[in-house]
C-alpha cells in the first residue's frame, strides 16, 4: 500500500496546512486536518503543494527555505 504523502504525480492529492505557530504542512486531500491546523490552499499535486510550503517557509524566515516544513 502507497503511503498517502507519497508523490502522485500531477493528481490533486495534497493540502497545505498552517497551524498558529505558522508552521505549514502537506495533507492529504482526504483527510481532515488535524486539530489545531487550517487549510490554507486548495488541492494540488505533491509537488506544487511542496514548493508553497517551501514559499511560505521562506517568507517567513528570510535565507531559510525549510524551517517551518513538515514533510
Amino acid at each position: 500500500m502507497r503511503s498517502p504523502f507519497e508523490d502522485r504525480g500531477d493528481e490533486a492529492s495534497h493540502v497545505l496546512l498552517v497551524n498558529a505557530a505558522g508552521e505549514h504542512s502537506l495533507w492529504p486531500v482526504f483527510a481532515e486536518p488535524p486539530a489545531g491546523w487550517r487549510q490554507v490552499l486548495p488541492a494540488a499535486s505533491h509537488r506544487a503543494s511542496l514548493a508553497a510550503a517551501e514559499h511560505a517557509a521562506a517568507a517567513s524566515a528570510p535565507g531559510t527555505t525549510t524551517r517551518g516544513v513538515s514533510r
